[in-house]
């Protein structure tokens, strides 16, 4: 064995017991979207000192991110050879032209032409979850086969979730979309609605129904349509949820519903479309001319305590703007607000004096100008993530984007 082969094996060992002890694994996903933290050193666990280095590069392709991938293996002769492949993203899968290149000498100067760089065959990798995956080569005449891959080493502070928060840019700002879904034939009278949420730290899609018939219904999104879950309707309504990362209760989200159709199939075919339209931005309040503004939404339970309920409404009327989050269903105590991740305040919970059934209550109110027994309001609630925290402050248990 040369010095560069057994440099090669002592930096993979190095790698592979460092790995070891820093990473923490993500759970397997059973459908993931390959993002880019997927970039980073991929070990071949069967095969002594090989292995791959794969970036997803900040290139698009007819939808599809690019990759490109350096494959480091032995020749016949046993010394030392590489690959490059060059490709694009699919779902799980990352599908390249391999190439090699002979003819050149060590540190020889660069020259115009890339006649010494010719295509071989294909590798694809494909992957179970964000730490393993399998490669398979076709070298033509050369031979074919696969091979598993284990990951070494990726991007230095990076989480892989294998779903489409992985790629959303640090300074994107909060955005919430819906369509309504409309009956997609006579037989069917019900309605529905798909949401879209993104921000910084994860994105999260809602499909619900209601007025349908009891039964199981395919989700499929985009075009052409392509089955993504099923939405199990009961007492006529139903609902399903994505979010990525994942979460305990919701599905993975590794696929993207922006600008796409979205439809609920029985057994017939189509039940519920959103028609030639696709998720886009809500209608915005304020815009009617007049001097008087109001928005009211409520909070969505988290699942963390399962009675926990509220409401958050802003309203602007001449000169005055208002502001109030109302909670229910959760113990007495003080529950810290987040506006867009910022602590604004304390929801305190006590009995309800309007009530005679012992239930509980808790409310915080702003107002700019500032009036008796309002916080002072001074952000803007609107286009941004309301969120209320239990009382040690570790778990959002109420949330909501506050539109426009």
């Amino acid at each position: 064995m040369n010095h560069y082969q057994t440099t090669v094996r002592i930096l993979f060992t190095l790698i592979t017991l460092t790995w070891a002890v820093v990473m923490t694994l993500p759970a397997s996903a059973a459908d993931l979207a390959v993002t880019r933290y997927f970039s980073g050193l991929w070990d071949q666990p069967r095969q002594e000192s090989q292995g791959i280095v794969l970036q997803i590069i900040d290139q698009e392709e007819d939808g599809h991110k690019k990759a490109v991938a350096y494959w480091f293996t032995y020749g016949d002769n046993l010394d030392t050879a590489w690959f490059m492949a060059i490709g694009h993203t699919e779902g799980n899968q990352v599908l390249m032209n391999l190439y090699t290149a002979d003819g050149v000498a060590f540190m020889e100067e660069d020259a115009p032409g890339n006649e010494n760089v010719y295509a071989v065959g294909t590798l694809n990798l494909e992957f179970k979850n964000c730490n393993r995956g399998v490669a398979s080569y076709d070298l033509g005449e050369d031979g074919n086969g696969d091979f598993e891959i284990k990951r070494l080493a990726g991007l230095y502070h990076s989480r892989c979730s294998g779903g489409i928060s992985d790629d959303t840019p640090s300074d994107a700002k909060p955005i919430m979309l819906t369509v309504a879904l409309e009956p997609a034939r006579e037989d069917i009278s019900g309605k529905g609605q798909a949401k879209f949420w993104e921000r910084v730290d994860r994105s999260d899609f809602h499909v619900s129904a209601e007025d349908l018939p009891d039964g199981i219904y395919s989700i499929l999104v985009c075009e052409p349509l392509e089955p993504v879950g099923n939405l199990v309707v009961e007492n006529g309504e139903g609902a399903v949820q994505f979010r990525s990362p994942a979460a305990e209760g919701k599905e993975l989200l590794s696929f993207d519903p922006r600008n796409c159709i979205i439809e609920l199939h029985d057994a017939n075919g189509a039940a519920l479309s959103s028609g030639e339209s696709v998720l886009a931005t809500r209608n915005r309040g304020g815009g009617n001319g007049r001097d008087m503004a109001e928005i009211s939404v409520d909070l969505e339970n988290t699942g963390v305590f399962e009675g926990a309920s509220g409401t958050a409404s802003y309203r602007e009327k001449n000169s005055s703007t208002e502001f109030e989050v109302e909670i229910r269903g959760v113990a007495e105590g003080a529950y810290p607000l987040r506006v867009n991740a910022v602590p604004v305040g304390q929801i305190v919970v006590t009995a309800d004096e309007d009530e005679d059934d012992g239930s509980l209550k808790g409310r915080i109110r702003f107002s700019k100008p500032q009036k008796e027994e309002r916080e002072l309001l001074n952000f803007d609630p609107r286009d941004q993530w309301i969120e209320v925290y239990d009382a040690d402050d570790a778990q959002i248990i109420l949330e909501v984007f506050f539109p426009e």
